[in-house]
């Protein structure tokens, strides 16, 4: 650790922190650093890779800090505007006015006669309840420091009692697990495992952002284990507690879905509705598992049954309906970017992008992340692939911002010239206009019209078949 004897911390501070401090304690705010700040410091002995710095100022009363950082610039740095909270200040420091963000601060105001010591027991966890003052003096009221020692994560209230007044607390520790990558304290996960069942008393909405923050940080393998091992998933998802052991329930070896999963998640891009679709992706081959005569395990259509049994978790987690639609359609399309070929033509990579839409970056995202073979040749095929198929998608996507292939009202012209009616039937004609003009066995940007000779050979020749 980076602390001398007495205590005090021997690493330097970011010269954007020191502005910030320094203008603080000329109006005679005493503030403090807190948070996972302080954690990387004692570790690291820097704070240079915090994106974000929490504060806690002791002011005369709430406005203090605000006036007086509002507008602070010297020939480098700049503080954005304030963005004002029920409790808070944040501001953006910048390299100059308008230039790149360096770091944010959150600045919690405190009356000057309010004890740090409370403040401090918000954080939930030990090694976030520690702080740090302008000369590095270290405040530890609730041994973060030992915790953070032995790499492991405590909750502040007793644990004998935190699992009981406060179940919200089983989902924290969870969370902190998932951002710091430490183990539970043996005490503090024995009696999770004693009280998970109170998550139940949980409302839907508190669990939600809980389960969301643990799924977007940098260890969400380890917060699901924990979960896992204190039964906690067992309660909110047992969809997903179903994978754990479940290749071990098969007469013939297959893929560990639950280790799969854990490592989709890991892998996938850190937002949201990524990661929750990747924890559900493959929920439903514990429903569609088939095993042929020799020995050949299949799992078909799982991505519609993990999509139905999504339906429900979604419900019962309250999820925003317009979230929930995007995570669905992650779930139940998760394959399909999977099932690309260098013979696809551009066509088939029309309609991928077509029948995709918005989610279509998400899929890809997706896909890479659900990669996870002990086969290294596997592996670097299928990353080729989906790295092709991008690299057409942006090709096809300029090109088609230029001009489309088809003129626009072309499905009106075949219903008259045709006489048939609105059906599937316009649209593939459509789509085989559209591959012709693609391979360039017609000439491009003339009127609908002239296609049509085309279109009725193309009749004949599938009546004559």
């Amino acid at each position: 650790m980076h602390l001398n004897d007495k205590n005090t911390w021997t690493g330097e501070l970011p010269g954007d922190l020191r502005l910030v401090l320094h203008r603080l304690a000329k109006k005679d705010v005493d503030a403090y650093v807190v948070g996972p700040a302080v954690r990387d410091a004692l570790l690291n002995g820097n704070m240079d890779k915090v994106q974000r710095m929490d504060i806690v100022a002791s002011s005369p009363h709430y406005g203090t800090v605000e006036r007086c950082l509002d507008g602070v610039a010297t020939e480098h740095l700049f503080l954005s505007r304030p963005e004002r909270f029920r409790r808070s200040t944040a501001f953006t420091v910048q390299e100059s006015s308008g230039g790149k963000p360096i770091r944010r601060y959150v600045i919690t105001e405190i009356p000057n006669d309010g004890p740090l010591e409370e403040e401090l027991s918000k954080r939930e966890v030990t090694v976030n309840a520690m702080a740090l003052n302008r000369d590095g003096v270290l405040f530890d009221p609730y041994d973060g420091l030992r915790d953070l020692v032995k790499q492991q994560i405590r909750p502040i209230m007793s644990p004998a009692i935190a699992f009981v007044q406060k179940p919200l607390n089983l989902l924290k520790v969870a969370k902190h697990v998932a951002y710091h990558g430490y183990d539970v304290e043996p005490e503090t996960e024995e009696f999770a495992l004693k009280h998970s069942v109170n998550v139940l008393d949980i409302p839907p909405e508190r669990i939600r952002p809980e389960l969301e923050r643990l799924l977007v940080n940098l260890y969400p393998d380890r917060g699901l284990d924990f979960l896992q091992r204190v039964k906690v998933l067992q309660y909110l998802l047992p969809e997903v507690q179903a994978l754990v052991g479940f290749n071990e329930t098969c007469r013939v070896h297959h893929k560990d879905i639950w280790d799969h999963t854990k490592k989709v998640v890991s892998k996938a891009k850190p937002v949201a509705p990524i990661r929750w679709a990747a924890l559900f992706h493959d929920v439903g081959k514990v429903g569609t598992r088939s095993v042929e005569d020799d020995g050949t395990v299949h799992f078909f259509r799982h991505e519609d049954m993990s999509g139905y049994l999504f339906r429900g978790i979604a419900a019962r987690l309250a999820l925003d309906d317009r979230i929930a639609e995007r995570i669905y359609f992650l779930v139940v399309n998760h394959s399909r970017v999977n099932m690309y070929s260098d013979e696809w033509t551009d066509s088939a990579v029309r309609r991928l992008i077509r029948e995709t839409g918005e989610y279509l970056g998400d899929l890809l995202a997706v896909s890479r992340a659900d990669i996870t073979s002990r086969q290294e040749r596997k592996v670097e095929e299928l990353t080729r692939l989906l790295d092709e198929l991008a690299v057409r998608i942006e090709a096809i996507k300029q090109e088609d911002a230029k001009q489309p292939l088809v003129p626009k009202g072309a499905g009106q012209i075949i219903m008259e010239h045709f006489s048939i009616p609105p059906s599937p039937l316009v649209g593939q004609l459509r789509d085989v206009l559209e591959n012709a003009l693609e391979e360039k066995r017609l000439a491009p940007d003339l009127p609908v019209e002239e296609y049509m000779p085309f279109l009725e050979d193309y009749i004949k020749s599938k009546g004559k078949q």
